[in-house]
């Protein structure tokens, strides 16, 4: 890595999030900045199935206009009792615009029934590393820590579709889109067998989650699944679409900067714990006062910031991320 000091956007305009993130990043050698600092940078729509998915779309979008190394996470929250749900509608279970409150809220009412011992919950975190602009890099010793990929530039054709409206049925050809989300359906729609839960209520929920999964605010990005732009190695310049997605401003400062291809690092985190009858906590976010790690008698929203982040999902993926980090751009990082 050289003397300068690389930018780190964190992909993401939730305050909450970005503190957290900044905090886990702050002693690492890159100049940490959020999405907020970027008037302009896109909205991206998280119609993933997956976290992976959804955060590697943030992450690629916000590399994309900036041109600087982007980092974004997306978590889950799987309720065994609740068939994994919310799932990776964590965000936005009580419906669109939902509050942390509204959240925790329907959660509790979902489970109001559900008996001790049957409250398991896991939380997951994705976090995924973009640099447009790698150069020579040394891979060995990453792979321990974090996936790697190379991906093509989504955005080095400069030829979009004549009619905005074939864009849906085009990327959905080369992703499967429907099919990915008939699946999803279907396995978080079987049946549950966890005794306590509303299942007539939560079925209605999962209708309405997946019937808008797909919708955004206006002028929101939508992505395929990132992986069809996957690249064999740092020299594979072939560009495997006709188009190049809509929606990235033609001034974008990431235009002219970007490489070809592109460096992905990707890690995850997990933290097992319970689902608590009643909220306890003010610190945190999101579920935070709802969920009690396993060995412990507080809930996360009970502890500290450090302390938090030192056993949480996220802390756990931000740290292998940049652990792999360290090891493929050397001493400096």
């Amino acid at each position: 890595m050289s003397d300068a000091r690389r930018i780190l956007v964190l992909a993401s305009r939730n305050p909450d999030k970005v503190r957290e993130l900044g905090e886990i990043c702050a002693d690492g050698p890159w100049d940490v900045r959020s999405a907020a600092d970027y008037p302009g940078l896109p909205e991206v729509v998280e119609d993933g199935t997956t976290i992976l998915g959804n955060a590697t779309r943030k992450a690629v979008v916000a590399a994309a206009f900036t041109g600087e190394i982007a980092v974004a996470d997306d978590t889950s929250l799987c309720v065994r009792a609740l068939n994994d749900l919310p799932d990776v509608f964590a965000a936005r279970f009580a419906g669109p615009g939902a509050t942390y409150a509204d959240n925790c809220r329907l959660l509790s009412e979902l489970m109001r029934e559900v008996p001790d011992g049957f409250r398991h919950a896991v939380f997951q975190t994705a976090a995924v590393w973009v640099d447009p602009r790698p150069g020579d890099v040394d891979l060995a010793g990453a792979q321990a820590a974090a996936d790697v990929r190379w991906m093509h530039d989504p955005f080095r054709r400069a030829v979009h579709f004549r009619d905005p409206g074939d864009a849906d049925a085009y990327w959905d050809g080369l992703s499967d889109h429907h099919e990915v989300w008939a699946a999803y359906r279907a396995v978080m729609g079987a049946p549950g067998v966890i005794p306590g839960a509303d299942q007539a209520r939560l079925a209605a929920v999962l209708e309405g989650l997946c019937d808008t999964a797909g919708s955004a605010a206006r002028g929101a990005m939508r992505l395929p699944d990132p992986r069809i732009w996957t690249a064999s190695g740092p020299d594979d310049t072939a560009v495997p679409t006709r188009v190049s997605p809509d929606g990235l401003p033609a001034d974008a400062p990431g235009r002219a900067a970007c490489a070809p291809v592109w460096l992905e690092l990707s890690s995850h985190g997990r933290l097992h714990g319970m689902i608590t009858t009643s909220p306890a906590g003010r610190a945190g976010f999101g579920y935070d006062p709802v969920f009690r790690p396993d060995g412990l008698d507080r809930t996360l929203a009970q502890m500290e910031p450090g302390e938090k982040n030192a056993l949480s999902h996220r802390g756990r993926a931000l740290r292998r991320l940049l652990d792999a980090a360290r090891k493929v751009y050397g001493p400096a990082a």
